[in-house]
Formats: structure tokens, sequence, C-alpha cells
């Protein structure tokens, strides 16, 4: 083999190695925010790729359907959830979820969430 094939396969292990190292336990950071968690007070939601999104709170069968945004478009490093007619609800940003932008701005009065994987 010459030294340029060895040197190109080498780099392809490499990259190999960075794309699938780097994909592990960091699935819900820099604004990827699909998937399921539950929050501190045990209300579920799942946040979809197509911007829809469900929510469950404690103690109800029901199940609520409406939408969210990752606000990349906007140049947002947070999502947010809508409810109740208000598409900026809720707030996520950092694993944590807020109910006001203020709150999620000064790190105040974050409620707890945990994925589900």
């Amino acid at each position: 083999m010459s030294k340029i094939v060895k040197l190109n396969f080498i780099l392809s292990l490499l990259m190999l190695l960075v794309t699938a190292c780097g994909s592990g336990n960091n699935k819900h950071q820099d604004n990827d925010y699909v998937g399921s968690f539950t929050d501190e007070f045990n209300n579920k939601f799942q946040l979809n790729d197509d911007s829809t999104a469900t929510i469950q709170f404690a103690g109800e069968d029901s199940v609520i359907n409406t939408r969210w945004d990752d606000g990349k478009k906007y140049g947002h490093t947070y999502a947010t959830i809508e409810f109740n007619g208000d598409p900026a609800y809720y707030y996520l940003r950092d694993g944590k979820l807020y109910r006001h932008a203020e709150d999620m701005e000064k790190g105040t009065c974050a409620i707890n969430i945990k994925y589900n994987d």
C-alpha cells in the first residue's frame, strides 16, 4: 500500500472514532432537545423531530399535544415549549426547565429535569 492510501485509511479510522465517541452522553446539549424528559414534579414532556410535543402533567391521564421550537432560526441557545396558547410558556436550556426568560438568563428558579433514555 502506498503511504497516501495508508494515511487516508488511518485518518478515516480516526474520524470514525471521534464521531462515535463524541455522540455519547452529550445527547441533549448544543440545542439537541429532541427526546423525552420528566421534570422534578413528575410532569412528562416529549419533544419530537417535527417540532410537535406532548405534555402529560403528573396525576393526569390526558396528554396535551403542543409544539416546541429549538430557537436556532432566531439565534437562541434554548428551546421554547408552547402551552396554553403561549409559544414560549416553558424555556429549556442546559438540562433545566424555566417558566420565564428572565429566570433562565439569571439561572434562577430552575426546574430540574431528567431525560428518559
